[in-house]
């Protein structure tokens, strides 16, 4: 398995219920940096009222998202890789 598929696996249950998981789809549609980075700043803004400890689950999910959309810049990178051997 690849690091993308290891990392998807990590991802809640509740996603994975049909044929195509969503995150699948943002990825192939082009969408997923937009999609993790909007999630990145959606669980780092839940975490800004410095009264309130830190939600240790929302860093969790943080680092969730800046570890997939890495694998995915690597993925990229591999394939360009290739690419470029073969031209």
């Amino acid at each position: 398995m690849n690091k993308w598929e290891d990392l998807k696996n990590k991802g809640s249950d509740h996603y994975k219920t049909g044929k195509i998981e969503p995150i699948d789809l943002y990825r192939s549609s082009g969408m997923l940096r937009h999609f993790v980075l909007g999630n990145i700043i959606k669980y780092s803004f839940r975490n800004t009222d410095l009264s309130k400890p830190v939600n240790k689950g929302d860093l969790q999910k943080i680092i969730h998202y800046a570890e997939l959309l890495i694998a995915e810049e690597d993925d990229k990178r591999e394939v360009k890789d290739v690419v470029d051997i073969t031209t």
